[in-house]
Order: C-alpha cells, then sequence, then structure tokens
C-alpha cells in the first residue's frame, strides 16, 4: 500500500491559473522537521522500522492539504514531492531579504 513516484507530469501545456505560491516562508517556518521511530505494530500499514526522520501529516495537512493523503490503511500519507515548490519560493522569499539586508549595511556604511 505504500506509492512509489518516479515522475510527476508537469508540463505548462497541462496547467492552468498558474499563479506563484504566497507567503511560501511562512508556509516553511510553520512545518517541524522530526526524528522518531517507527512503531512496530503498525509495520502493516507503513512498511518502515528503526529511526527515521520526516514531518508529521497532520501539521502538513493545514499548510498543503495537496501534500496529504489517507492510505489504504486509514492513516495519512504526505507526498514530500508536494512540499519543493513551497521550498523553492521560500527559498527566494529569503535570498530577497538577505539583498534587501546587504543593500541596508552597505548604504549605512556610506
Amino acid at each position: 500500500s505504500n506509492d512509489i513516484v518516479a515522475f510527476s507530469s508537469s508540463d505548462i501545456r497541462l496547467k492552468e491559473n498558474i499563479n506563484t505560491i504566497e507567503n511560501s516562508l511562512s508556509k516553511v517556518l510553520s512545518i517541524t522537521g522530526v526524528e522518531f521511530d517507527w512503531k512496530n505494530e503498525n509495520k502493516s500499514a507503513h512498511g518502515y522500522e528503526g529511526h527515521d526522520v520526516g514531518v508529521i501529516a497532520q501539521e502538513i495537512q493545514k499548510i498543503l492539504p495537496e501534500a496529504v493523503r489517507k492510505n489504504q490503511t486509514g492513516f495519512l500519507a504526505v507526498r514530500y514531492e508536494k512540499i519543493i515548490p513551497i521550498l523553492i519560493e521560500a527559498i527566494k522569499e529569503q535570498q530577497t531579504q538577505i539583498e534587501n539586508l546587504k543593500v541596508e549595511i552597505y548604504n549605512s556604511k556610506k
């Protein structure tokens, strides 16, 4: 019941109503990266064991519902590839902040 996706269609010819993700940095700041141990009693539902890293599906669902689905076992699963666009836009927001701070520092030294 665990899905593996190697490629996702992303051609612009397949899309409409395209908009840049707004407030991406605040969305990223709302996500907690965690390390954890998989529960052995639910191994049939998740297929993993031992120590791991990830995010919490319920938290992602509040921020980006498109990245979460309920799997066949009734548990929530995260489509991690759906988080990447937010990360890209958040990095761009941070870079704008960095550039603005550089200008501010340069101007204050004059």
